[in-house]
Formats: structure tokens, sequence, C-alpha cells
């Protein structure tokens, strides 16, 4: 029998060209997408497009989809490839009686508390944490475990709402009128950043690879430059790919794109320790998903739609002889909006560049642009990381840019060292 698909959809650039996973003359689909996601779905193919004002109102969802059923018919799946539509995909699953994800399974994969707590019994190291929806409750965290400590949504994503706390003062501030009924506390850890990246079909992991990242999301997201190497190390690959394996396991991921995120502590000291951070049920975001096509050949994102409806999928092995790849994320200047005056290209001035990305002339970056409209991004392709790292901190030395603030006329308002804050992005 043909496959009847809803499609939850808020991208709105090529990642949303759901024709290019699923055969839409074979197979119905319908979507259900924001405004702004319209424009790259394919009306002709599609059965229905509904256009919502905001895809996080369950009401709303379940009623569309009401429509659609006594439209066109039971679906027999529903496919959310953007973590902020899982919560929706899963009540529509369990309204409607869908196999696949519920709200049960989703928390799992979203709510940061109930991650945590299933990773840990599974016998996995995380950090300390506890859900803390009021002003009390993060008080008590601060004076059992001390300063620093992180204070975050517990089904946030991209960073946003995250808070390294550092100081009984800057708590105090935080605290001043703040809603913590999705808040939660977490112990900071001090070790070096890892990401791991990776398919799994029928509990079976297909492809994996870590990353050791250059600063962190936050990190980013605050006006750092972030970067992100594959690993070469046998010996810590068998390792980290282990520990993701149980992590999946822990939380029933059998069919999924996933990306992990991991503390190494005490890499420096030759007795390091793997600490879970969190997981996503869905391809990376910043530059994974571009430097996993072009280094690897894997689209990550047509990997998730074909994993979750079901189909067979055949992936190599990671080569760990082969290409080592890696990609730099520039911040946004620190006077937003700016406007883009001009960016230099380093395509051919830095051995293992591989591509670019820049912002033309005239782009306005407004602050929201997250790792999607940045002030320029850059990917690398050579034999070792100590190479791809080496590339990086070239690129780092040899980047401009040159901007304004909106409003004003072009002059000397745009340094380049304003937004080359951090050179320590590799080890």
């Amino acid at each position: 029998m043909n496959r009847h698909v809803l499609i939850i959809n808020r991208w709105t650039n090529s990642f949303a060209e759901y024709h290019r996973y699923i055969d839409h003359t074979v197979d119905r689909v319908a979507y259900l997408t924001t405004a702004a996601g319209r424009p790259p779905l394919d009306e002709e193919l599609a059965e229905d497009i509904r256009v919502l004002s905001d895809l996080s109102d369950t009401g709303e969802v379940l009623a569309q989809t009401a429509q659609l059923v006594e439209l066109y018919g039971p679906f027999t799946h529903v496919l959310a490839l953007s973590e902020f539509d899982l919560e929706p995909a899963g009540e529509i699953r369990r309204h409607f009686g869908i196999p696949g994800r519920g709200p049960r399974e989703v928390a799992a994969v979203r709510d940061k508390v109930v991650m945590k707590g299933l990773v840990a019994a599974a016998g996995l190291r995380v950090p300390a944490y506890r859900e803390t929806p009021t002003g009390d409750g993060v008080r008590e965290f601060a004076a059992l475990h001390g300063y620093p400590f992180v204070l975050k949504p517990r089904a946030g994503a991209d960073s946003q709402g995250v808070h390294v706390v550092r100081s009984q003062g800057q708590l105090d501030t935080l605290l001043d009128g703040a809603d913590l009924a999705d808040a939660q506390c977490e112990e900071f850890i001090d070790g070096a950043l890892y990401q791991i990246d990776g398919v799994v079909r029928g509990g079976e992991l297909l492809t994996s690879r870590a990353w050791r990242c250059g600063g962190s999301c936050l990190d980013f997201a605050t006006g750092t430059a972030f970067s992100s190497v594959a690993n070469d190390d046998r010996d810590f690959e068998k390792r980290v790919t282990g520990f993701a394996e149980r992590v999946c396991a822990a939380l029933s991921l059998t069919d999924d794109v996933f990306h992990l995120e991991v503390f190494r502590e005490g890499e420096d000291d030759g007795d390091d320790d793997l600490v879970f951070l969190e997981i996503g049920a869905r391809a990376g975001g910043g530059q994974v998903r571009v430097i996993w096509e072009e280094v690897y050949g894997v689209d990550l994102v047509a990997a998730s739609a074909r994993v979750q409806l079901g189909e067979d999928l055949t992936i190599e092995p990671m080569d760990l002889d082969g290409p080592v790849a890696g990609y730099l994320m520039m911040p946004e200047p620190p006077v937003r909006p700016a406007v883009v005056d001009a960016v230099t290209s380093l395509v051919g001035r830095v051995p293992a560049l591989c591509s670019e990305t820049l912002p033309p002339p005239g782009t306005v970056l407004s602050g929201n642009g997250g790792a999607v409209h940045t002030a320029g991004t850059f990917r690398y392709r050579a034999a070792r990381s100590a190479d791809v790292e080496a590339a990086i901190r070239q690129t780092l030395a040899a980047y401009r840019l040159d901007w304004h603030p909106q409003g004003e006329q072009p002059g000397d308002a745009g340094k380049p060292d304003a937004i080359r804050e951090a050179a320590h992005v590799v080890g």
C-alpha cells in the first residue's frame, strides 16, 4: 500500500524540498507549514498545503490535521525533521493513532531532564541536574553545586535561553522577573566539547563521526567564532562510538539521524571521561549537514526522512583513513543590525579550505540569524585533523568583514578585530 505522509515543515531553504526525498507521484504527501516555509514546497505534487501561523499551537495543528484526514483519509506517517516540530508531530501521532514517536518518546529526546534521567539510568555519566521551575529551586541548586552552573530551558535548542551563571550577582539579575516554568539547572563541566553525528536504522548504527568543537554553541550565539573538526584518533573514535550506541539504546533511538553532544573531561591529563550533555533526534545544525554531504557524500536530511519512513538505507561506515572535514562559522558583528560592505574570499588562499559561504554586500546581519545567516562560513577537507586546525587558524588570521551599523553611512565603524574575538577556537 502506498504511504500517506503528513509533513510538518518550518524550513525555508533547500532542506524543505521534500520531493527530493519522497516520490510524491507514488506516495500522497500533505503539508502543515509556516508561511516562510511554503516557497520550497512543490505545490503541484503536494496533496494539500496548509499554512499555519504557529506550528507549536497544538490545537490548531490537530484541527488542521483532522480536516486533512476528513478530506483525504488517515495518514500512515508523520514526518517532522526540525527539532522544534517533534512535539506537534508526537501529538498528531497520539491523537490519530499513527505509528511512530509519541509524546512520551518525544520527551526522551527533547526534555533535557527526562533525557538525562534515562541516560544516567543506563549507567552513563551525566552532569548533576534538576528541574528548577522556581527561583528558590535555582538558588538551592547554586548553593549545593556552586558556581559556575548552567541554567537553560528543558526543551530548548540552538543555545536559546542558555546561561552559564558565574556569580550570585548574575543569578540575581537573571532571576528578576524570569519565567522558569520550563527551566532546569545542570552542573558546569570543564571539558572539551565533542559532537557526534550518526544514522541509526533498525537499532543498528550505520555510520557516525565525532567532531571536536572549538568553543561552544553558546559562545557562538554570544559573539565568538565556532569551529568543528572531525576526529581522527581511532582509539577515541571507538570509545565515543560505543558511548553513542549506548545513548541511542537508552533513549530508544532506533530509526533516526542524531546529533549528540558530550564533554571529554580530563583530555589533557590522559585520563579522560565522557560526560553526556544532550542529544537531538535530527540532523545537526550549523554546517553539519553541508559538510557531511560535501566531504562524506551523505545527505543527512534525506537519510533522516528515509529511516523515519521505514525505508531501507545503505550507508558505508565512516572511513577513518579517508578525508578529515571541518568547518568554521564567523559570528555577526557586535553592533546589530549591521550592513555588510565587503567580505574577503579566502578560497585559494588557505590550504584545505574547500568552500565558503559569505554574505554579499548589502546583507543586513540582525543578530537573529543563528547558525544560518552568519558573517561567513568556511569548510575544510584535509588528510589530518591537525591540517584542518591549521587551516582554521589561517582563516581567522586572514578573515576580514567590513560593515557599518544600519542607519549610518559606511565608514570606520566596522572593525575586523571586533568579530575576530576568539583565535582559540582550535586547541
